[in-house]
């Protein structure tokens, strides 16, 4: 199979399990209508998807190196296409967590191991290329995810939309087998010492717990983002996913398309972040209390062009970090790790702060955890301990 399929495979591998996330905003009110949910019970069932990795990513992206990324690949179709079935059939809320924990297990097998098969091309520009386009999986993802969500909810039902964005992994599954194997330097490295290699890389770290603080605000912001907008701009849930999802992949192009041309300048990776987040804090928090379509639509699309410009950079500093002698795909496992517990604990903790303040409490949290994110790529990363490893 010629490369460039893979990556469409993999690729749209990744837009799938982005759209689960991508899928919640818009079924929101139907949700916590039929179920009876709070605004932080809806932010629970919402950062669930990512509840796997916030356990065990790191090793699992060792596992996927050792098991084979293939098998890991499939595992991940199936466990999504089963978290779907039990979500969108579920009769009592206690099954929308059940749903959502068994999904995210096959988010995570995805978003590790479709990018280390990517890394593991022979041909380097093909690789930047493949990281390049694997860059914005997720606002694409998202973006998706919130269209075919409001256009099925508003014209079916909440739990068809469901099925409806789980159901290109059905037409994926099978195109895996196909696939040439991948190269990955390290199947033959331990587990512990796949995780502790990762995890003494101050350079890696940093990356990490930059995206950490990015990927939570996030996640929350586009989980209420739909119903937000309805209700600050008196619009409709379905028109208000597509501004969403409009902004979202033309403004991700933008940022993650110029991210790109800056860092092949040899500008470096940490001078986009420091420049890029705390515009983007200031853009979600004045998005979240405006009632004026003008100013909430260019605030929309800042924030959109940020957050392309900083996903972008911090994925592409992950094969560079790697020349240090690291696991690819325990890197996107370390990645994914920090990350998805800021996504589990950030969504339930601002639609707390919704019930008690309203959107403008939200805005100050959204706003805070993209500040965060920049005054940790302020530091310099010292130089890494070294790794020992088993000949």
């Amino acid at each position: 199979m010629p490369p460039i399929v893979t990556v469409i495979i993999l690729y749209g591998l990744g837009l799938t399990a982005s759209m689960q996330v991508g899928l919640i905003g818009p079924i929101a009110p139907d949700l916590r209508a039929s179920f009876g949910l709070s605004q932080a019970e809806f932010g629970l069932v919402a950062s669930l998807i990512t509840a796997a990795g916030a356990l065990c990513a790191i090793p699992a992206g060792v596992w996927a190196a050792r098991a084979g990324l293939r098998k890991s690949l499939v595992l991940g179709c199936v466990m999504m296409i089963m978290g779907a079935l039990i979500f969108a059939t579920a009769s009592v809320s206690s099954l929308l967590y059940v749903g959502r924990l068994v999904t995210s297990v096959g988010y995570l097998l995805i978003v590790v191991g479709a990018p280390s098969w990517m890394a593991g091309f022979r041909n380097p520009k093909l690789v930047a290329m493949a990281m390049s386009i694997w860059g914005t999986f997720i606002p694409v993802g998202i973006a998706l995810g919130n269209w075919i969500s409001a256009a099925v909810v508003t014209w079916i039902d909440w739990r068809l939309a469901v099925g409806a964005c789980t159901l290109p992994v059905l037409i994926l599954l099978p195109l895996l087998a196909l696939m040439d194997k991948p190269e990955t330097g390290s199947a033959r490295r331990s587990l512990l010492l796949g995780v502790i290699g990762v995890l003494k890389s101050r350079a890696a770290l940093q990356v990490a717990m930059t995206f950490a603080a990015f990927a939570g605000g996030t996640s929350a912001a586009l989980a209420f983002m739909p119903a937000m907008l309805a209700d600050n701009l008196d619009i409709g849930i379905a028109l208000s996913a597509g501004i969403i999802g409009t902004t979202a992949i033309a403004g991700n192009v933008v940022g993650s398309v110029a991210a790109g041309a800056v860092l092949g300048r040899s500008i470096p990776g940490r001078a986009i972040l420091i420049v890029f987040l705390p515009i983007m804090a200031v853009a979600i928090s004045t998005l979240f209390v405006s009632t004026s379509v003008p100013l909430s639509i260019s605030m929309l699309i800042v924030f959109n062009i940020c957050q392309g410009a900083v996903a972008g950079t911090c994925f592409a500093l992950l094969p560079k970090i790697a020349t240090e002698g690291l696991s690819m795909p325990a890197l996107q496992g370390m990645l994914a790790q920090f990350a998805e517990i800021f996504v589990v604990i950030v969504p339930p903790f601002a639609g707390a702060m919704i019930d008690r303040d309203g959107w403008a409490g939200a805005a100050a949290v959204l706003g805070g955890f993209y500040f965060v994110g920049f005054l940790i790529s302020l530091r310099k990363p010292g130089a890494s301990a070294p790794i020992r490893q088993k000949s």
